[in-house]
C-alpha cells in the first residue's frame, strides 16, 4: 500500500500573497468607511493595481480590479470630473453636535 500524499496545508506563495493583499485591501476599505482618507484611498487603488496584475488573480477578478481601480483613483484635477459630479466621500459626514 502506497504511503498517503501529504497534506498540503499551505498555498502557493503566490496565491498566499494575493490573499493578504485582498484582505489588507478589505481591511483599508471598512476602515475607510469608517473615516475617510485620502491616503487611504490612495493606497486602496495601489491595492486594486496590485490585484489587477496579480499573476493568479482570475480574469473576472482582474477586470473587477480594473473597474475599480479607476473609481478608487477618481479625476486628476476637479475639471477632469464629469460635468455635475460633485467630490464626496463614501458616507456623508454627520452634523455636529455639541
Amino acid at each position: 500500500m502506497p504511503p498517503p500524499t501529504p497534506f498540503q496545508s499551505s498555498p502557493a506563495p503566490a496565491a498566499a500573497r494575493l490573499e493578504s493583499i485582498v484582505g489588507g485591501t478589505l481591511a483599508l476599505l471598512t476602515h475607510y468607511a469608517r473615516m475617510p482618507d485620502l491616503s487611504l484611498s490612495d493606497r486602496i487603488a495601489c491595492n486594486l493595481a496590485l490585484m489587477a496584475r496579480h499573476p493568479e488573480a482570475s480574469s473576472a477578478l482582474r477586470s473587477v480590479c480594473i473597474g475599480l481601480f479607476t473609481d478608487w483613483l477618481g479625476p486628476l484635477q476637479v475639471q477632469d470630473a464629469p460635468a455635475g459630479a460633485d467630490w464626496r466621500d463614501v458616507w456623508p459626514m454627520p452634523p455636529a453636535t455639541q
